[in-house]
């Protein structure tokens, strides 16, 4: 094998650092880089925002509960099919409210007069309405408005499960 010509002076020096560095390794240039990705890390851990725990709720020993008012007894409304349209039942009145096809709004108003009076003695008073299934829904949505619009908020409709499940065409899943 040939040995490599000896280089002499300039040259000499040029190629015997090549050598070195090509000896040296990566060891030496990795240093800066691992200094510049902790300082990057440092940056980030300091500046980043921590937020509280959503769990942690603020908790007020000592304060006493204010009493718990009995709430009203519900106002229960049955509205059933009537020959002129529907007719509408309180259990505080005896005489139905009938809600004409022709006219509703003549029986509607009977009804935002009765309910408005019951409603005004007792406050914020729950409205429950029991609707038989030969009701026309028209009639059903417009006393629903009535009601929504007198400041009823608390509005259910109850639903008899023992007629419902006796008969065989209705599914209740």
């Amino acid at each position: 094998m040939s040995q490599p010509p000896e280089h002499q002076g300039l040259a000499g020096q040029v190629v015997s650092r090549l050598h070195q560095q090509r000896r040296r390794g990566l060891g030496l240039r990795m240093t800066p880089m691992i200094d510049v990705i902790f300082l990057l890390l440092t940056f980030f851990v300091l500046t980043v925002q921590f937020e509280p725990p959503e769990q942690a709720l603020p908790l007020v020993f000592g304060a006493e509960a204010a009493p718990v008012a009995p709430s009203p007894k519900a106002l229960e409304l049955a509205v059933v099919r009537h020959p002129q349209g529907c007719a509408v039942q309180t259990a505080e009145s005896s005489a139905p409210i009938v809600i004409r096809q022709t006219a509703p709004a003549e029986g509607l108003a009977v009804l935002a007069q009765h309910v408005s009076a019951s409603i005004l003695a007792d406050g914020e008073r729950p409205i429950r309405l029991r609707c038989d299934e030969e009701v026309l829904w028209e009639f059903v949505t417009k006393i629903y408005d009535v009601l929504y619009g007198l400041g009823a908020r608390d509005i259910t409709f109850v639903v008899d499960e023992a007629r419902r499940s006796s008969d065989p065409s209705v599914r209740l899943d």
